[in-house]
């Protein structure tokens, strides 16, 4: 009789788990400091300032992190000379890009593994070296590799399912002596080593803008051409945007646009309708 007790009880707990796991559409978030954010949360109204419902991060910024798998909300940020993790008092595109995504389709749960550092060149810093020898690769393409297989292996041990459904790429202000030839060739080969790294063949990459302060042209130009070269590749532009600094931080009500069209651009990648999709909300 005990024995047979204990092989219901395991077969609860069984049955339990399996009605438990989740299934999360994963996109990848990488770049330096407009992609880390460095809008201030205190500029967000209180509806944005919610947790967006069935949005989990996981957030690195070595040697800061998340912790593992986190709700989504503001802070998952870190400012210059900023000491003690997360959340802090900035924000970066991953708030109006799920809002978006998510006021699309209420139904799909997100998971969003991001890894960004301010000052980090595309040149040294994101390199991403040749296939398999993380030796020739810059520290922080190392990092988002080790990221992305870290939140990946967390998913798994929850026993969720996951599939990887895109990437956002904001970077270029340190790149911006580079020239448009240069800096283009190396963006195609990230993103090339990405999606080999993932094993993601046709990962639907949208690359960002940099803000225009007269001094990055052949930048934005090549990242202009990068993002409009194929049809699994997006591009989102700075038009219309502000800074908080002389013209390169985004402040938040531009950092929440930026948002706001990465999500539309990746619902466009995904054939989906845009039209009804808004994350209006006024700062």
């Amino acid at each position: 009789m005990i024995k047979t007790q204990s092989m219901s009880f395991a077969i609860v707990l069984l049955l339990a788990s399996v009605a438990v796991a989740d299934h999360y559409d994963v996109y990848l978030l990488a770049g330096q400091s407009n992609m880390d954010g460095r809008g201030r949360i205190d500029n967000l109204t209180q509806e944005q300032r919610q947790p967006i419902d069935e949005v989990i991060i996981y957030y690195r910024n070595v040697p800061f992190d998340s912790g593992g798998w986190q709700p989504l909300g503001p802070g998952f940020s870190i400012p210059p000379k900023h000491k003690t993790g997360v959340p802090s008092s900035t924000f970066g595109p991953e708030l109006s890009f799920a809002y978006v995504m998510r006021q699309h389709d209420t139904d799909q749960k997100i998971a969003i593994i991001k890894g960004s550092k301010g000052g980090t060149s595309l040149r040294v810093d994101w390199d991403p070296g040749e296939a398999g020898t993380p030796e020739t690769q810059g520290q922080r393409y190392r990092d988002f590799i080790e990221t992305i297989s870290m939140a990946s292996n967390d998913l798994e041990a929850r026993g969720d399912t996951y599939a990887i459904r895109g990437m956002l790429w904001h970077q270029g202000e340190s790149d911006s002596r580079s020239s448009t030839e240069t800096y283009q060739r190396r963006l195609n080969a990230l993103i090339s080593r990405i999606r080999e790294d993932t094993g993601v063949e046709d990962l639907p990459i949208i690359v960002g803008e940099v803000f225009d302060n007269q001094k990055r042209d052949s930048v934005r130009k090549a990242i202009r051409a990068v993002g409009t070269s194929h049809p699994t590749l997006g591009f989102v532009t700075s038009e219309g945007t502000t800074t908080w600094d002389a013209g390169t931080h985004f402040d938040a009500a531009s950092q929440w646009l930026m948002g706001q069209r990465y999500g539309e651009q990746m619902l466009r990648l995904q054939g989906k309708a845009v039209e009804a999709v808004s994350a209006d909300l006024e700062n």
